[in-house]
């Protein structure tokens, strides 16, 4: 028997704080935009984000294995099984988390009833059977120090002609952070590229840039893993 919406509410306080936004079910949502107990308390995260990389997808996923790093409560896991892929992974590390993301991950995935894998790990460690057709890097580079191994791990991730989407945050001019420094009091952010910055790095680590969307304080990168010649 389906939760009541009382029920789905009462888990959801127990699972807090959130990050992201997802709706459960009519009236369910997992963050109050009205309150102050959440993280970034009153924003829609990822939703606008989302639609924002969507365009540059296709819209029919159908025959794709998708990896969602830094998948947090897994709205863009669930986002690409809703379009039809084969398969999605998404891992979290819960990286200053006072909560489990893969938690609350795996409580929307079974009140959504969506087959989606939800993996608590550090990417760097994972160790994927396959390689996936689409992945999913969205708000983590900025929170690491070797950012160009990141980068390589991450496309080695990917089958050759594979998608990779970078999302981060960004800055006019590059800035690092190093030791307790904070970034708009995260303590946990190490680099924020300029796009000349980011745009080189991701070119530099063998990746075929196709779309550049920058929003300001964020963009989103779409690459392509260039498959070998010869």
């Amino acid at each position: 028997m389906s939760p009541t919406i009382e029920e789905l509410r009462g888990r959801i306080v127990e699972l807090g704080p959130w990050y992201q936004n997802i709706e459960l079910a009519d009236g369910a949502w997992t963050k109050d935009l009205d309150g102050t107990s959440d993280i970034f308390a009153g924003e829609d995260i990822p939703g606008p984000l989302w639609r924002l990389i969507e365009r540059d997808l296709p819209p029919d996923l159908s025959g794709h294995r998708v990896l969602d790093i830094g998948c947090n409560a897994g709205y863009m896991s669930f986002a690409a099984k809703r379009m039809g892929a084969d398969h999605v992974l998404g891992i979290d590390s819960n990286l200053g988390a006072t909560r489990s993301f893969v938690d609350q991950a795996e409580f929307c995935r079974s009140v959504l009833e969506l087959d989606v894998e939800f993996r608590e790990q550090s990417f760097f460690d994972l160790e994927a059977p396959e390689q996936f057709t689409l992945v999913l890097f969205c708000g983590v580079l900025y929170h690491l120090e070797d950012y160009a191994t990141a980068l390589d791990k991450v496309a080695s991730f990917t089958v050759p002609n594979g998608s990779i989407v970078i999302e981060t945050a960004i800055e006019p001019i590059t800035l690092t952070f190093p030791g307790d420094a904070a970034y708009h009091g995260d303590t946990s952010t190490f680099f924020v590229p300029s796009v000349p910055v980011l745009t080189e790095l991701v070119r530099e680590r063998g990746l075929r840039i196709e779309v550049v969307r920058d929003i300001g304080t964020r963009c989103v990168v779409h690459a392509r893993k260039v498959a070998p010649t010869g």
